[in-house]
This record gives C-alpha cells, structure tokens and sequence, in this order.
C-alpha cells in the first residue's frame, strides 16, 4: 500500500498572511536592521567626541589667551590659600569661551551647509553658537572649580591632581549642557548618546595629556599635566 505523505502546512490565521511568511518577514527585517543599528550606535562615538570638541578647545586656548587680572582678583580665603589663583584669567576665560562658541559653529557649519539634516550639524548657527558658547563656558567653569580645590589641599599651581585635572572640565562641560536638554540629551544622555559618553570618559585622559605635552614643549604650561 502506497502511503501519502502529507507535508504540514501551516495555516494562515482569518484575513493574514500565513504564519511562516510572518516569521521570514521578521528575521528579513532583523537581518536589515541590526547592522544598520549598530553601525548607528558606533556612529554615536565620534559624534559626541565631535559636539565636544569646543569643550576640549576651551581649555587650551584660555592658555592661550591668559594673562593679566586673575579671576579671584587676589583674594586669599581663611585656609590662607588663594580662591583659585594667578592662573585663571579673566582674559584667559574669555578667550576660551569665544575660542570654543566660534570652532563649534565653524564645524556646524561645515556640516550643515552642504546637508541641513546631517546628524553631525549642531543645530541652526544660533543654536551652534549657544550650545558651543555653553560648553565651552562649563569647561572652564569646571577648571575653576578643579583649582578651587587644589587651593583647599594645598596644592600649589600646577601640582597634579589625577582624576580632578583630567576631568573637571568634562564635569562642568556635560553640567552646562544639561541647561540645554533638547540638544544635549540626544548627543551625550539618551539612547546611543551614552555610548558617545562613555567614549568621551575614556578618550579624555589620553586627549588631555597629548594637549598639555604640546603645550609644555610649546612653551604655553608649565608643566606637561
């Protein structure tokens, strides 16, 4: 006796399409996007490196402009220490803050002329220039407070402080940014904006030691820290 063999089908549910091609229709749309979802995630490394560029800008150019009336104005507090002391300038923090606002809306412009909806585009100008201007601004801001308590541990200029040289600036910088979440909690707080920040977190001791050697050799810093 001859026997049928019967393949099993399976059955498409009232008014869809069979279950089988649901499924192959998934894995073909996961085969597509997870590539293109990770070539996104690892785009957002360079990216937030690249919208904090003013904040790395900030610092040295603010060696690069200082000089003159410091920003404590002398003033020495009861430890008997200087508030932050002869190396922070009133020029110096200008310079920096006008240094990082003007690089930031350079590269946005760069960007965004010849593609307005590139992901690598600040924003309009006045949005480049604010956000840069900001970051810039909690850079330095967050020197400051870095020299604040070096004076409190009795520190003298240029003594090294690891971790607290390193990273004060980058403290103050994302604290600035945080006054403008639209623009910075996709860059450096939300989603594959994390991995920027992770990026940022790891990359900056290596950065900020390169920068402080040219500097050293270059005559601008005292100390190449």
């Amino acid at each position: 006796m001859v026997r049928r063999i019967s393949i099993l089908k399976t059955q498409a549910p009232p008014g869809g399409a069979p279950a089988g091609r649901r499924v192959l229709a998934h894995l073909g749309w996961l085969i597509w996007v997870l590539p293109l979802r990770r070539a996104m995630a690892l785009d957002a490394i360079p990216q937030a490196l690249w919208f904090f560029l003013p904040a790395y800008a900030a610092n040295p150019m603010a060696v690069v402009f200082g000089g003159g009336r410091p920003v404590d104005l002398g003033r020495t507090l009861r430890d008997g220490e200087r508030l932050f002391g002869d190396g922070k300038t009133w020029r110096g923090l200008a310079g920096g803050v006008a240094s990082g606002a003007i690089l930031g809306l350079v590269l946005s412009l760069l960007v965004g002329l010849p593609d307005p909806a590139s992901t690598w585009s600040f924003g309009s100008p006045a949005e480049a220039l604010l956000a840069s201007a900001v970051l810039a601004l909690g850079a330095l801001l967050g020197d400051l407070w870095g020299a604040f308590i070096k004076r409190r541990l009795h520190q003298p200029r240029g003594a090294k402080a690891v971790g607290l040289d390193q990273y004060d600036f980058v403290v103050g910088a994302l604290a600035a940014s945080a006054f403008l979440p639209l623009w910075s909690r996709p860059k450096f707080f939300e989603g594959d904006g994390l991995l920027g920040l992770l990026a940022i977190i790891l990359i900056t001791p290596v950065l900020h030691r390169a920068v402080n050697v040219l500097g050293y050799r270059m005559g601008r810093k005292h100390e190449p820290w």
